[in-house]
Formats: C-alpha cells, structure tokens, sequence
C-alpha cells in the first residue's frame, strides 16, 4: 500500500528543450528554473476531450531572476510533480499563456496559467492528399504528426486498425485546414476518441479506457468518504492525490456504500493541491468516471 503523507511537489519551468518537437517534452535544465523548495498552490483539470487541460499555479516569493525568466520572449515550459517520499510523478506538463505578480501581505505571489498544447490545438493546420485505398493506420499517422505534438499511443491504435483492415479513404481525398478537426472527422470515422495528455497524444477506442489494471480507491488506499453516482451512471469520487488517477486510466471501488471491482475509466480529474504547513491544506482530486 502506498502511503499517502509527506507531500512533496516538484515544480520547474524553462524554455523547451532545443531540437524537440511541438510535443512539451523537455526542459532546458541550463537556462530553466527549479522552484522546488517555494511554497505553492495548485489546480490542475484533465479530461478526455480534444481541448487542452490547464493548470493554475500560484509560486510564493519567487526571486527576482526566476520572475524576470517568466517575462522572457521564448516559449517557456511549466512540469509540476507531485506525490510522497516513496512515489512522485509527473502531474503535468503544460506550456505558460500568462502570468502576473501580486502582494498579498508580506509575500509576494506570482500567478501563472497555463495550457497543455493549447497553441498546437487552436492553430495546427493540415494539407494533406490520402491516396485511394490508403489503410487507415497510414491516415491515423500522418493526420496525428500534422498535429505536431507527441505522438503518444498512435503506433498501438494504428496496429489495432491495421488489423481490422479498415480504408476510410476509398477514393483519396484532400484534407485541408484545422488539424484537430481532422483527426476529430478521422477518429468520429473509426470510433475512436483523442486527447492530449502532458503534450503527446492519447487515443482511445470510443468509451474504451487504457490497458493495464484498475487503481483500486478504498480508505486504506486514499479514497475520501464515498463515491456518488448519478442518474447518467457518472461515478464521483474524492482521493488523496495520485498520478495514476488520470484520464482513460482505469479504477475501482470499495467503500461501505459502493463497491465496484471494475468497468469504470475515469473521464476528467481536477487536482488541487497546496504545500503550506497547514495539515488541513487541500490535497486531493476530485474525478467523475463512467463504465467503460
């Protein structure tokens, strides 16, 4: 069992590493910061739709150099970990839109909003000829690439439609404008679902969640008071944080009122997490999950 205390949170931010793709996958470690040992508060939202995830972050009395790197012209980078002595792990990786600095008494608190591929979303675009017959592995990849973040789980799924032999194409065709809207069309064709998760792509079978084992939720393993369901079916949840508690990841319950051993993935997770001294700070997610 792991055990849930001692919080303990990672935060660095930094231009992206030179040479990588769109996809957030690096920090400069030379020219970023690490603000590891400041004080913090969190909010972190993912989900399964094909929109870019978020975090806010507010840093307590950040130095003069760090804050003027915020100010840089260059596309900066924020990865926030989170977790306990014995497991910490990425939470997220996000590109920062916008920050600001504020008093509040004696600190001074720098606010920073960021979006996970927010930019690669709203303005990567596609001109793209799919010959006649082209399979739909071939179409999966090349429309995933034009997105030009981390190609994720692209090469599973692209097995998986080899597989089946599908040619959504027959007689070729022109695809043209919006990125995102084209894989939105391509995975609408194929019953699929995309998202981008920390920067690279996740694709999943329409209402499938990832392979693996379920995370099992109890009040030995972090689950805080009960989980509620809906009349939708849409389960409800409070635990204390875990990485592995993540959109399309699989979980279970076992609480006096509701006890599920499987069939449910986890459809969005909002993180909030705050390292003061305070024990009664808050340090938990709150996620909504549906069978799958």
């Amino acid at each position: 069992m792991t055990q849930l205390f001692r919080r303990l949170v990672n935060v660095s931010i930094g231009p992206k590493s030179s040479g990588a793709s769109a996809a957030l996958t690096a920090i400069e470690r030379s020219s970023g910061v690490d603000v590891s040992n400041l004080d913090c508060v969190f909010k972190v939202k993912k989900n399964l739709k094909a929109e870019a995830n978020t975090c806010e972050l507010q840093l307590f009395n950040l130095a003069p150099s760090s804050r003027a790197l915020l100010e840089t012209p260059k596309k900066l980078v924020l990865r926030l970990e989170a977790g306990y002595p014995n497991k910490v792990a990425q939470l997220y990786l996000g590109e920062v839109r916008h920050t600001s600095t504020s008093r509040a008494g004696p600190d001074i608190v720098t606010h920073i909003e960021t979006g996970d591929s927010e930019k690669e979303i709203q303005s990567a675009h596609i001109n793209l000829s799919v010959g006649p017959k082209v399979p739909a592995e071939v179409a999966l990849t090349a429309i995933a690439r034009e997105l030009k973040v981390g190609i994720g789980n692209v090469p599973i799924m692209a097995a998986k439609l080899r597989a089946k032999g599908v040619v959504p194409f027959g007689k070729g065709t022109l695809i043209f404008g919006s990125a995102a809207r084209a894989l939105d069309d391509f995975c609408r064709s194929a019953d699929l679902e995309w998202s981008i998760q920390d920067g690279v792509l996740q694709i999943l079978d329409r209402g499938k969640a990832l392979e693996g084992m379920a995370t099992l939720l109890s009040s030995d393993t972090g689950l805080i008071g009960s989980p509620t369901i809906d009349l939708k079916g849409i389960v409800t949840f409070r635990a204390f944080i875990q990485p592995d508690l993540r959109p399309g990841h699989k979980v279970a319950f076992n609480s006096l009122a509701f006890k599920v051993s499987q069939g449910y993935r986890i459809q969005e997770c909002e993180y909030t997490g705050d390292t003061s001294a305070d024990p009664s700070s808050p340090w938990y997610v709150e996620g909504k999950c549906k069978k799958y």
